[in-house]
């Protein structure tokens, strides 16, 4: 199945409207065939991520073994510090809220024992998500990692605005089920992101 790759990286000496950049991440691109969306964090401005679609998760773990991998991520190391990595499954790039202004990555970690809880919490709450998000997709899944020791949970939501995701998060926390979810995470981490390419890839 195919699996969706979030890379967080840190800018090294080099801003995300840096034209030389683009360039090196689209060569990537280009070269690995993964159809990756370049993205920069709002919150920290020296964070940038990469979503990147493999055709299943050996394939990256295999490339990143290979020779290849250095000839091919060599070019960024000058620009880029690896930070972290997650796979979840994904079907398509365009599943993603690639469209919206901004995107919100919201990275949970939940207890072996909430699993199922946690599955009905989000089904439960899908509908606010979706009304409060329309017209932007909404996707999430599970990390699917095997070195991963945590059973964490991601998901995608787009957004016009950084306070309209805050705003929604405010008013959902009045919802019984938004807020039973809630209280099954272990930790949570949220970030928003914004594209690089404005005018879409390269």
């Amino acid at each position: 199945m195919p699996v969706l790759e979030v890379t967080q990286l840190r800018l090294k000496g080099v801003s995300a409207a840096d034209r030389g950049l683009l360039r090196n991440l689209s060569l990537v691109r280009d070269a690995l065939q993964t159809n990756s969306r370049f993205y920069h964090c709002t919150e920290d401005p020296s964070l940038i991520y990469i979503f990147g679609l493999w055709p299943s998760l050996d394939a990256h773990l295999e490339f990143l073994a290979s020779p290849r991998s250095s000839e091919v991520l060599g070019p960024q190391e000058e620009q880029l510090d690896f930070q972290w990595a997650l796979h979840m499954n994904l079907d398509a790039m365009s599943s993603l809220p690639l469209d919206a202004p901004v995107m919100a990555i919201s990275m949970v970690v939940i207890k072996e024992h909430d699993i199922d809880a946690y599955n009905q919490s989000i089904t439960a709450t899908r509908r606010l998500f979706s009304d409060a998000s329309r017209p932007y997709r909404i996707v999430n899944g599970w990390r699917c990692d095997p070195t991963s020791r945590n059973h964490e949970a991601v998901m995608f939501t787009g957004w016009p605005s950084v306070e309209a995701h805050s705003a929604f998060v405010t008013e959902g926390r009045k919802n019984p089920d938004f807020a039973r979810m809630e209280a099954l995470y272990q930790t949570v981490e949220v970030r928003h992101a914004r594209t690089l390419e404005s005018n879409g890839p390269s």
